[in-house]
């Protein structure tokens, strides 16, 4: 079901947007705990670690197809509000074009230099061919992940959140019974856990695409050359950016997991399981400015740009809200939940995990505003903007982070997270402020929109 998020009700709007992409987006972490979490009971704290030292690997190739997912989405979210459909069209092909040949470049190049890359993070011999062997397995099913994220992107662009919630319910629980077959059963180890993380992607990837072939057709509109350039050079000049932004922040997280990996065993363990917590708390101010993002360029394309900032205020209250259940549940069960993916309980482990999450539980507070004033910038297209808070972030969390190290020791690694966060929300902010859009601006797309209007 598609949505028109430029009319009615702003907080009703993004309301329903947002519940099912975060419930979706929820199954994902799942997804990814129920590795974590069979790994550790029935392989071991070893192969937990193992998985854990490449984890921020994948985290680099995610920045090059959540880059592109972002650029595919706004432009399509904003031809969709404007109800152009010869642009929507076109941006739907060329995006496709673009997210599959950076799919296979991708896989090519992560394949041929995976063991240099692995050097490069000091990942410890007792885990090296274990992290080795689960991370080319990860590789080989990646153009599954990049074809997925296209079709979210185009499902989203137009409202429709339902699809992602489908597609994520079903690879979770494909993945969990996979994980159960592979490793308890067949005693695959943490090849197992990433054979049946390629299986279930495949699914998930095979359910959206058959969605978008059946709810959004293509319409039989011909696409000039100079239309697709028009279209690539808009898709990329979100995208790069973001593939830029996304890719600092991976190098930043890359050169972290170097201090980490420097600390031990157990502190990768306990960061590794954390990591994982932390994708589930901080999942619904992430899907939010997700959500704002789509919002954003649906209403700019409309010519409504006085809906926004309804819109972002009522997405910071909302993630308040969330943040403060969340926080008490976690500062009080925490040491629970970081004991279940433990076979043995290793204090060590457990004391590193909160650690984590005593760090994350203060950088949640500061994210909330850094990420809902991403997502309406990034709805904007102003992505030099997007660009410059998350170099910033990186650079202020890397710097604080081998700056103490010799005489924080761990600690560097924990105070730098909402530290670097802070620093991210108030340059964002600033710039928000200074980066409205005029009642002239509003006058063009209005104007713009009249002269181009066609139903989607």
């Amino acid at each position: 079901m598609k949505r028109d998020m430029t009319t009615g009700n702003v907080v009703v709007s993004l309301l329903y947007f947002i519940v099912p992409l975060t419930l979706g987006n929820i199954l994902q972490q799942l997804y990814n705990l129920v590795d974590t979490y069979i790994v550790g009971r029935y392989v071991g704290s070893l192969a937990l670690s193992a998985v854990g030292s490449v984890s921020n690997l994948i985290f680099i190739l995610n920045a090059v197809v959540l880059g592109l997912k972002a650029g595919i989405s706004v432009i399509c979210s904003e031809s969709y509000g404007s109800r152009d459909e010869r642009n929507f069209n076109a941006s739907r092909t060329v995006g496709f074009v673009l997210i599959v040949t950076a799919g296979l470049l991708c896989t090519i190049l992560g394949l041929a230099e995976a063991k240099n890359i692995m050097a490069f993070i000091k990942v410890p011999d007792v885990i090296f061919q274990d992290a080795y062997v689960y991370f080319r397995i990860i590789l080989m099913g990646y153009p599954f992940v990049f074809l997925f994220n296209y079709a979210i992107a185009i499902t989203q662009s137009r409202g429709n959140s339902n699809i992602t919630f489908i597609a994520l319910l079903t690879s979770t629980i494909s993945n969990i019974i996979l994980d159960l077959l592979l490793i308890c059963n067949f005693k695959l180890g943490v090849n197992g856990a990433a054979i049946a993380t390629v299986i279930s992607q495949a699914l998930s990837m095979i359910i959206v695409f058959t969605n978008l072939i059946t709810k959004v057709p293509r319409n039989r509109i011909g696409i000039s050359f100079e239309l697709a350039e028009i279209k690539a050079k808009d898709i990329l000049r979100v995208s790069l950016p973001s593939i830029l932004q996304q890719g600092i922040l991976s190098m930043g997280i890359v050169l972290i997991s170097a201090l980490i990996n420097q600390c031990g065993t157990a502190m990768i363990a306990g960061v590794a399981i954390g990591g994982k917590i932390d994708g589930i708390i901080s999942l619904p101010i992430i899907t939010i400015a997700e959500a704002l993002a789509v919002f954003t360029a649906q209403n700019i394309g409309a010519g409504k740009p006085e809906r926004v900032e309804i819109g972002l205020k009522a997405a910071i209250r909302l993630c308040g809200v969330m943040v403060v259940a969340l926080s008490l549940f976690i500062y009080f069960k925490g040491r629970s939940i970081i004991g279940l993916f433990m076979s043995e309980y290793d204090k060590a482990i457990v004391d590193e995990g909160m650690n984590y999450m005593i760090s994350l539980l203060v950088m949640l507070v500061f994210m909330i505003f850094f990420r809902c004033y991403i997502g309406v910038v990034t709805g904007k297209k102003e992505m030099r903007f997007v660009l410059l808070a998350f170099t910033l972030n990186i650079i202020s969390r890397v710097s604080f982070a081998y700056a103490t190290f010799p005489t924080l020791g761990k600690w560097a690694v924990y105070i730098a997270n909402p530290l670097s966060v802070l620093v991210g929300a108030i340059t964002i902010m600033t710039v928000y402020r200074y980066q409205k859009y005029t009642p002239l601006d509003s006058i063009l797309l209005k104007s713009y929109n009249k002269s181009t209007s066609t139903e989607v």
